[in-house]
């Protein structure tokens, strides 16, 4: 993997992956193989030739499922020419840097022993004039975009988000885009194991049922809330985590934003040529499974094991 940032799986732990889904890293290979002569065959979705690893990703996190890879490859692509405000990015941007400057949205560098990737989210200020939650979700999607297609190679995500300095304007702004958060989610192929909620302020937690209520049931069973990071560490090696979360990793998630903005960076000519990649609705041959007005609350679309 092309990455300076993040610590991958040796070719042992990707092969105890591959084990656990019943398959092999050859195997991986010839469905990888047959999957993009499937697209080829799509005449509305681009030319995937390039895009090998993102394809062994979403074959990964669909269970080494053929059919559910090639209905979440459609629907990855589909969403960009569908909602495409949160699918255009470019680094060099104003936006991007400021979007940057107010959020921490990072994968953890070191990986679990079980191939487990951990990414912590918060925010740098309550300072909420200038916040808006898209921008923030545009991040978010940037990251498990050159993850899954480049950088990285995860069986499952744990999610930490601590909302120390979120305050009632934040919440109103997210639950303004919570449909279309919602809506990209369903382009996106990764597993989620856990959330991890810390400092969770008495006004949010209305917003947070709202969201359990809409998520599939077994993952009410994955959702902890904590009041301090040595509750998180109960669930999370301390080695993985950052020195300001009470662990062992010798940066803080400042450092490690400032780090990431940097590797995003030197990726930009990938993310201008993945704006490129959309679906040519005009040569669709069948009806989309990806239909926007059947997406409202689609939280239950979020694959959680």
């Amino acid at each position: 993997m092309d990455s300076n940032f993040l610590i991958n799986l040796t070719p042992q732990q990707m092969s105890e992956v591959y084990a656990e889904l019943g398959t092999t890293e050859e195997k991986i290979n010839n469905d990888v193989g047959f999957i993009l002569e499937w697209c080829q065959k799509q005449p509305h979705l681009p030319d995937l030739q390039t895009e090998q690893i993102k394809v062994r990703s979403f074959l990964v996190a669909c269970k080494n499922s053929l059919e559910k890879t090639k209905e979440m490859l459609d629907n990855h692509y589909t969403i960009k020419t569908l909602l495409p405000k949160c699918a255009h990015f470019d680094t060099t941007s104003q936006l991007f840097n400021d979007t940057c400057e107010m959020n921490i949205c990072i994968p953890l560098p070191k990986i679990s022993n079980d191939g487990i990737r951990v990414v912590l989210q918060h925010l740098k200020t309550k300072d909420a004039t200038s916040y808006n939650f898209m921008n923030t979700t545009k991040l978010m999607l940037m990251a498990l975009d050159i993850r899954y297609s480049k950088l990285d190679f995860a069986k499952k995500e744990i999610v930490i988000m601590d909302m120390k300095f979120c305050t009632m304007n934040h919440v109103v702004s997210i639950l303004e885009h919570l449909n279309d958060f919602t809506r990209y989610l369903k382009g996106y192929a990764y597993r989620i194991h856990e959330f991890h909620l810390l400092n969770v302020p008495s006004f949010a937690i209305s917003m947070i049922n709202l969201v359990k209520s809409k998520l599939k049931k077994k993952i009410e069973g994955r959702i902890y809330f904590h009041t301090n990071v040595e509750e998180l560490k109960k669930f999370i090696d301390p080695s993985i985590l950052p020195i300001n979360y009470g662990g062992t990793f010798p940066k803080t998630s400042i450092d490690l934003m400032d780090e990431w903005k940097n590797e995003l960076i030197k990726h930009h000519d990938w993310f201008l040529y993945q704006n490129k990649l959309v679906v040519d609705e005009k040569k669709r041959t069948k009806i989309s499974n990806f239909q926007l007005e059947s997406l409202d609350g689609s939280f239950r679309k979020l694959e959680v094991d």
